[in-house]
């Protein structure tokens, strides 16, 4: 009996004396950068830009329009994970990256090499596999800067769904920490990045352009390129293409796209082509991918030979004439005009990253490797010196699968009759 009344006493104090999270932190004790910008600093090697929310009620500006959620700190310090502890000293309080979002890089460091320092903090932690990993034309600290949230007062929320408009516009890469890691260290291909920068809203002409011209379509954009007005100057726009962990260029927005679908990673976007039969009205469809794109490599005189099999379906979004394409007899010149447009596009965008870049971002190494017998094999041949010496074939096909609400082309009509459109 005594027994028994001892063990529960014992569990009763354990119980006690066990409950309850030990190392427990109020939400207030921490601060949670989002944003972290790395540029080289002046007085040491690295300035880091960190942006982070404010805890209670957001603020205004004096205009009181402009809705402020956040703070930018910046400092110089040897390595990225000791300015953590340096921003004490700004902040009060502790800094953890438990819930960063994105490492912004400038492009000058990029251009030098980032594998020291993604190398670096891929011991950390506190680093999270799903960080963004972006370049930025400029300094990182005027991004991180620009970074204004103008809808809703939820910075990581902001941050996070602007990051995520790959999965939806295609046109910007996106790239993880862990992927970019893996790509740095991979003889079967290289890294890429999402590509931003700071727009200063001067691409956008004032007035109205007299002259009769076609819609320009197809046209790719750079950070910054973009002709927008608006709140919120930071955008992405392209992608930064590494050879190793130096960035040796870019790809605009369309040769993104026209990448992603390579790649097999396209999830759908809009294009707008010029109608061949009437050049000064265009056609806009909503494209993705029917299926995951079929590789195959093989030799062919000691060159590799790589044939990519790709398969487009198409939307039709709207039509500004009065071509009957939703006809039968109709739908394959549709479906040509659409492959031609992209075929150029996507053939560009390979003789473009052999030629001028010799980088494999595709990944086609995964399918060459399957010619070589071992490992050692395949190390000593060196994929990714020969590149550039590789024949690809691109075989697209498109199926135009809907035609919109509309099931025929009506005629407009005027006082004077029938209007010719």
């Amino acid at each position: 009996m005594y027994r028994k009344i001892s063990l529960l006493l014992i569990f009763l104090m354990l119980f006690t004396v066990l409950t309850g999270c030990y190392d427990a932190v109020e939400i207030d004790d921490e601060v949670y950068p989002v944003m972290l910008g790395v540029d080289k600093g002046a007085n040491n090697k690295f300035r880091i830009t960190i942006q982070y929310s404010v805890y209670g009620a957001a603020n205004r500006n004096q205009e009181g329009t402009q809705r402020t959620q956040s703070n930018i700190a910046v400092i110089e310090a040897p390595s990225i994970i000791e300015s953590m502890e340096m921003f004490g000293q700004e902040i009060s309080r502790r800094i953890t990256l438990k819930h960063l979002k994105v490492i912004v890089f400038s492009e000058k460091i990029a251009v030098e090499g980032i594998g020291k320092y993604i190398l670096g903090i891929q011991r950390y932690r506190e680093m999270r596999n799903t960080v963004a990993i972006t370049v930025v034309k400029g300094e990182a600290q005027n991004f991180v800067r620009e970074n204004l949230s103008i809808i809703g007062e939820s910075l990581p929320k902001m941050v996070e769904l602007f990051f995520s408009q790959p999965l939806h516009n295609s046109y910007s890469a996106e790239e993880q920490f862990f992927d970019f890691y893996q790509s740095i260290l991979s003889s079967y291909k290289q890294p890429v990045a999402s590509y931003g920068g700071v727009n200063d809203y001067s691409n956008i002409g004032e007035g109205e352009n007299q002259k009769d011209i076609p819609p320009i379509t197809g046209k790719g954009y750079l950070p910054g390129e973009i002709p927008r007005k608006g709140s919120a100057k930071r955008e992405l726009s392209g992608t930064a293409v590494f050879n190793g962990d130096k960035m040796v260029g870019y790809l605009d927005s369309y040769e993104t796209r026209y990448y992603l679908l390579v790649e097999g990673k396209f999830r759908g976007a809009t294009i707008t082509i010029n109608d061949k039969y009437k050049p000064s009205t265009v056609i806009v469809a909503y494209i993705k991918l029917a299926r995951k794109p079929k590789v195959k490599a093989h030799f062919s005189g000691g060159k590799p030979v790589i044939d990519v099999n790709l398969k487009v379906e198409a939307d039709i979004v709207s039509i500004n004439n009065k071509t009957p394409y939703e006809k039968l007899y109709m739908i394959q010149d549709l479906n040509a005009q659409i492959k031609d447009f992209l075929s150029k596009g996507i053939n560009k965008t390979i003789e473009k990253t052999q030629k001028e870049y010799e980088s494999d971002i595709f990944g086609f190494g995964y399918h060459v490797v399957d010619n070589f017998k071992t490992i050692q094999e395949w190390e000593d041949y060196n994929w990714l010196s020969h590149y550039k010496d590789a024949k690809i074939n691109v075989n697209l096909t498109v199926n135009v699968r809907r035609m919109g609400a509309g099931f025929y082309t009506s005629d407009i009509w005027d006082s004077g009759g029938k209007v010719e459109k």
